[in-house]
């Protein structure tokens, strides 16, 4: 019953839509965030508003504003003394506003070590001192990816298309699908030090084909810039464009700089901010009672997975991407069925989706489907780019 936003430089309107309260009943906070970071903030009374009117408040947040860092302004409004319904701090208001964007992080990579080839059909490896990626040229998938000897990747199970999710308010059975491999190129640099792999496949669910194209560049320093296109057709009715890889079970350390802390989507995100959360893989789950897609988080520009000592993964999204990061797919938590049932099913590698795309969740169960807005196109092209590196 307060909504708050920017209003003019160093200032916040507060507009009071409660019928009985005056602002005199609250407190604001605020906080600066930089980066994910907090730098700066305070709590004051708010001043004399009666119902229905609008304040507006000095804030000097333009002071702290560099010009090599995205900044926030989260706001809190709480209650100012003890009620019979809750006590003094509990909140009743919030919201985030974005004061500057940052830069992008998607910055030029190193040189790094030349690649020699090693072809072992199927298998093709780029290999220098220290990194070493594999493919299957007969399936088109990263099968192997190490940094200093350690494999990132669990059974050679690297990035590949997941159309699946189950949720109660979009509720379809798992069915098989296959993949056909149309296209498997690479080349390497003439002075060594990068290679590209190109992969064009088509997989098929039930009526539908999805044509997609795997691009990866991989950069002598051992990143790996992959973008992924996908294309819809007419008859196109499938939730989701992602890619899932299985990844190392000892990458059970997550850190994202997105919304969080709560699990958020494309159409339930207004009360997850941004910010700078890390967790573990495990408590990434949530507590349905009957078991479905879960742990999803939006507007992603970074996230890591590292091990107890540190050293791991570092995806970095070109724009952004929404992820997934759980001990089970898909498919599992359609089939396991029961909540309290999970522990039978927990894997132990970590299981990733990056979502180009996601139908919203929508209100199906009880309620109208999504808004247009939310929904996959038909007849469409899909794209994202991200790179994988070392952490």
């Amino acid at each position: 019953y307060i909504s708050m936003h920017v209003n003019h430089e160093n200032h916040v309107e507060l507009h009071n839509r409660y019928s009985f309260l005056n602002l005199t009943d609250f407190v604001l906070n605020y906080t600066i965030i930089k980066d994910g970071k907090k730098i700066a903030g305070e709590e004051f009374g708010l001043p004399d508003a009666k119902p229905g009117e609008r304040r507006s408040v000095f804030i000097p947040f333009k002071r702290h504003i560099t010009d090599d860092a995205e900044y926030y302004l989260n706001l809190e409004v709480k209650l100012k003394d003890n009620t019979v319904w809750a006590n003094a701090g509990h909140i009743v208001a919030t919201e985030q506003c974005l004061l500057q964007t940052g830069k992008s992080l998607w910055n030029s990579i190193e040189t790094g070590n030349d690649f020699s080839v090693i072809e072992d059909r199927p298998y093709v490896r780029f290999r220098n001192t220290g990194v070493e990626v594999s493919f299957n040229s007969h399936t088109g998938t990263m099968t192997g990816l190490r940094y200093n000897g350690k494999n990132m990747l669990h059974q050679q199970e690297g990035f590949a298309f997941n159309w699946y999710r189950f949720i109660n308010n979009d509720p379809r059975s798992w069915q098989p699908s296959t993949t056909e491999l149309q296209e498997f190129n690479w080349n390497l640099s003439e002075d060594k030090k990068t290679a590209s792999i190109h992969v064009k496949l088509e997989t098929t669910v039930g009526k539908v084909k999805v044509p997609h194209t795997l691009i990866y560049n991989i950069h002598g320093n051992g990143a790996i810039d992959i973008t992924a296109s996908f294309q819809t057709t007419d008859n196109f009715d499938l939730p989701r464009l992602s890619l899932q890889a299985s990844l190392n079970p000892a990458l059970e350390k997550i850190q994202w700089y997105g919304r969080g802390p709560i699990e958020n989507y494309v159409d339930r995100k207004n009360a997850a901010y941004v910010g700078l959360y890390q967790s573990t893989v495990t408590d990434m789950e949530e507590a349905y009672v009957r078991s479905q897609s879960m742990g999803g988080r939006t507007d992603t520009q970074w996230l890591t997975l590292t091990d107890n000592t540190g050293q791991g993964l570092r995806i970095t999204a070109k724009n952004k991407v929404d992820f997934s990061a759980l001990h089970f797919t898909d498919k599992d938590l359609f089939t396991v069925k029961y909540g309290h049932d999970l522990d039978n099913f927990r894997r132990s590698e970590v299981v990733l989706n990056l979502d180009c795309a996601q139908r919203g969740l929508g209100n199906a169960s009880c309620g109208p489907g999504p808004r247009p807005q939310y929904e996959i196109g038909k007849g469409k092209e899909y794209t994202f780019t991200f790179r994988v590196e070392k952490e």
